[in-house]
């Protein structure tokens, strides 16, 4: 019992430009465990299922952060109050947000070899704890409402993924903020709903962003919620009503990693957010984009141990 496996995405973006790697994988592999390629999301609890049964010890996800988001839910449902296993994140994406915010660079290939290299001669794999968020049954490591799927909605619209295409969202957005048009209004359509923060309900129905992480990050070194290690069991919350021209000169402190200050702007280190949408909301969980029109508790979810190499 125990030992590796692998889960690989062959629908993440990364991987989709290279679909050979899936082989280059298995012979990495080889016989200290076993790489699964997952056809669909449906597929996953089934999955964590058989993981638990074998006790798997490590786990290596290839894929981007909504695999990573997806494969993790699905564990933590499963798993329930078991042991998780260790987790690689194998960065399989385009952005790759949550290993780059902890610090887990390299290439997939070679940091697959790092870990099963020391795995077969029996040498200690150094981990860093990492707590997620939870919102309702689903485990992630940042998530929002209003700007933040807006975004993602613009960015997946692009002829192309990654960085650049990140950057020339906002580009087009500078631009036609200031001349109040259409692609802005779209980015910042609010999120109506209620708010209530440790029981604190927020003065406002309609917020340009919503955002709750467990790590600082969120893509391009944008630092929007740089308290998110601030105390155990917590994390970094923030709702905002502010409008674009008000936002733009805040960029800067954005990417500083500096605590937005602004009346307009709601940041707290939270254990539970309780949102209660006034309208079909949609939200957004570590890239993956959802919609709903029940209630979400935000809460801080489970610690697990990433992979160093």
């Amino acid at each position: 019992m125990g030992g590796i496996a692998i889960i690989h995405n062959p629908f993440a973006r990364g991987n989709l430009r290279r679909p050979a790697i899936v082989e280059k994988i298995r012979e990495i592999v080889d016989d200290f465990g076993e790489v699964i390629v997952t056809k669909n999301i449906e597929q996953l609890p089934e999955v964590a299922k058989e993981f638990l049964k074998k006790e798997i010890e490590i786990l290596g996800i290839n894929g981007g952060d909504g695999s990573l988001h997806l494969t993790l839910t699905a564990l933590i449902n499963v798993f329930k109050d078991k042991s998780l296993p260790k987790i690689i994140a194998l960065r399989g994406g385009t952005m790759n947000t949550m290993p780059n915010s902890v610090g887990l660079k390299g290439k997939t290939l070679g940091i697959l070899k790092k870990v099963i290299e020391k795995y077969k001669n029996g040498k200690p794999l150094e981990t860093l704890k990492q707590h997620l968020v939870r919102l309702n049954d689903q485990y992630g490591f940042m998530s929002g409402a209003g700007l933040p799927p807006n975004f993602l909605s613009a960015y997946y619209g692009g002829t192309s993924t990654g960085p650049w295409q990140a950057v020339k969202v906002i580009a087009r957005a500078i631009g036609s903020a200031m001349v109040n048009g259409p692609y802005i209004k779209f980015l910042f359509e609010p999120a109506r709903c209620q708010i209530e923060v440790e029981g604190e309900e927020i003065p406002s129905r309609e917020f340009t962003a919503i955002l709750g992480c467990s790590i600082k990050e969120i893509g391009l070194g944008f630092t929007p919620t740089p308290r998110a290690y601030e105390k155990p069991g917590h994390f970094h919350f923030i709702a905002t009503t502010l409008a674009p021209l008000k936002v733009i000169p805040k960029i800067p402190t954005i990417w500083l990693g500096r605590e937005l200050k602004h009346p307009e702007v709601f940041s707290r280190v939270a254990s539970r957010v309780l949102i209660t949408p006034l309208a079909n909301l949609r939200y957004m969980i570590d890239g993956e984009i959802y919609e709903t029109e029940t209630p979400i508790e935000m809460t801080c979810g489970p610690t697990i141990e990433l992979i160093k190499v």
